[in-house]
């Protein structure tokens, strides 16, 4: 049985997108591809270099508390 929260969220969801949908019609809007922003993937991508951590705006805390999380 699916939790009504869970399924209220995603009638929101597939709300938005459909709306988005309607927009990104507009020749003026750009919509970037999924996962074309290297910082949305995750603490694996954050973590892995200083370099990715500044360009992602996370602290070296943030990377060892994901480190102990995984341990």
């Amino acid at each position: 049985m699916h939790n009504p929260i869970s399924l209220s969220g995603l009638l929101v969801l597939i709300s938005l997108s459909t709306n988005s949908l309607v927009h990104a019609s507009s020749p003026e809007m750009v919509i970037p591809l999924l996962g074309s922003n290297p910082c949305t993937w995750g603490p694996s991508f954050w973590c892995a270099n200083e370099e990715n951590m500044k360009r992602c705006g996370v602290t070296q805390e943030e990377c060892e508390k994901y480190a102990n999380d995984l341990y």
